[in-house]
């Protein structure tokens, strides 16, 4: 058996892996919104997509993406995991608690420019959500140590977990205790705390060197140098992502920009095929020396995610109205409108997330902001027009054509710094025999087990 089909074999068994994970989250987090929408109504739903922005905009801005730079240090051998933790916790620390800080400092600023449509105050479900960040931050920090071990079965655990409790807390909370916008506050810190115990209890620490002494400058100083490019990367990326949030935040009402969120978080779904694979193949391209071994798996990678989005974004298009009015109510049947425009710009853009792996597995991240910044300013015009003109469909009409344009971009790089052949990347009747076979093997296995 050769080396290529090994690689290329366990990649996808991981990935499947993960994507049973993310499809049981995803479940747990539908049903976390079908209940919200329905008990809370959209006017709460969308006080709490405001409120989420907080989080969001600290982790794009100010966390560093130390723990996403270490996974190349770790899965190439170049670093002792008790050196690399120590040194992406304290950065997630110094960090969070700056954001913290600032963000508290200027509370009342921030109430009132996300609020100003609003008459009650929100400065104290404000302060929790911002108390959480260095407690979110320190959670993913853990969760890319794990997947840079390639400890699939831990990570996927943290996942599961997390997901778990914040469903079982909002059910208990909204039903028992009859809270609204508290339910999803409290939810939110307790999940994450007791996941932050649950992962750091569960890293295997046989064998190494005493605290004291795991301060190394010179790794330390190279993580943070290639941290850098994941930075700008997260930054770029999430103005990609958050600049329609934010403009519909301020130009439509709540109802408005929950019936968006919930359009846009259910098109997210079909990431799940593509992040699966995203997740396992930077660490396996690290540790892969040869540059055409980390290309061909590369190449497998992208065909076979783009044949699965294909297949699941035809069968979400045509489904989407039943689906959302099922899941939601007949008051949220604009959401479907939303998907609908949403899903062949996904296809397009996360396609080429595996291709994206690449460059970060072979120390070639610094490419990946120099390729975001055309993409992110053309999406920017485009949602600042097409929000302000046409509202709610115009908000998924510049999300779908900044997803597609970012996919693009990042792929026809990829052929011509690698000068490969066009049909080298176009799937093939041997890519399904693939994904049949290994599945079908995956079943057996369990069936056995």
């Amino acid at each position: 058996m050769s080396e290529k089909f090994i690689n290329t074999s366990s990649l996808i068994k991981s990935a499947l892996s993960i994507m049973q994970r993310d499809a049981f989250v995803q479940i747990i987090n539908i049903l976390t919104g079908v209940i919200v929408a329905r008990s809370l109504g959209p006017e709460i739903l969308g006080i709490w997509v405001i409120l989420s922005l907080i989080s969001a905009y600290a982790e794009s801005f100010g966390r560093l993406k130390t723990d996403i730079s270490s996974v190349y240090f770790l899965s190439s051998g170049k670093a002792k995991q008790e050196e690399v933790l120590f040194s992406t916790t304290l950065f997630a620390l110094l960090s969070s608690l700056i954001i913290v800080l600032l963000t508290l400092w200027q509370i009342e600023f921030i109430q009132e420019l996300l609020f100003k449509k609003s008459e009650l105050d929100f400065t104290t479900e404000l302060t929790l959500i911002i108390l959480l960040i260095p407690f979110e931050f320190l959670l993913l920090n853990y969760s890319y140590f794990f997947i840079s071990l390639e400890n699939v079965k831990s990570f996927n655990k943290i996942k599961v977990l997390q997901a778990i409790l914040n469903f079982s807390l909002i059910i208990l909370l909204i039903f028992y205790f009859n809270l609204t916008l508290w339910a999803l506050v409290i939810a939110r810190m307790l999940s994450t705390l007791i996941t932050l115990g649950y992962s750091w209890n569960n890293i295997n620490r046989s064998g190494w060197i005493k605290l004291s002494d795991r301060w190394n400058l010179s790794i330390t100083k190279k993580i943070l140098s290639y941290a850098l490019n994941f930075y700008l990367i997260g930054i770029i990326g999430s103005i990609n992502r958050l600049t329609i949030r934010s403009l519909s935040a301020l130009s439509l009402n709540f109802s408005q920009l929950a019936f968006y969120n919930q359009g846009e978080a259910a098109s997210r779904l079909m990431n799940i095929i593509p992040n699966s694979v995203e997740v396992i193949l930077y660490p396996k391209i690290s540790k892969l020396e040869e540059k055409d071994a980390a290309l061909e798996i590369a190449c497998v990678s992208f065909r076979v995610t783009l044949l699965a989005l294909i297949i699941v974004g035809m069968t979400l298009f045509l489904i989407a109205n039943p689906l959302i009015i099922f899941l939601y109510g007949i008051e949220f049947e604009k959401t479907a409108e939303v998907l609908k425009i949403a899903i062949p710009g996904i296809i397009v853009g996360s396609s080429c997330l595996s291709i994206k792996s690449f460059f970060e597995g072979k120390g070639q991240a610094n490419l990946i902001p120099k390729l975001q910044i055309i993409p992110v300013i053309l999406q920017i015009l485009i949602a600042y027009f097409l929000i302000n003109s046409y509202g709610l469909i115009g908000a998924a009409v510049s999300f779908s054509l900044g997803s597609a344009l970012y996919g693009i971009v990042i792929f026809v790089a990829f052929i011509k710094i690698n000068k490969l052949s066009f049909f080298r990347v176009i799937p093939q009747i041997g890519d399904i025999k693939l994904i049949y076979n290994i599945s079908v093997q995956k079943v057996v296995n369990k069936k056995w087990q």
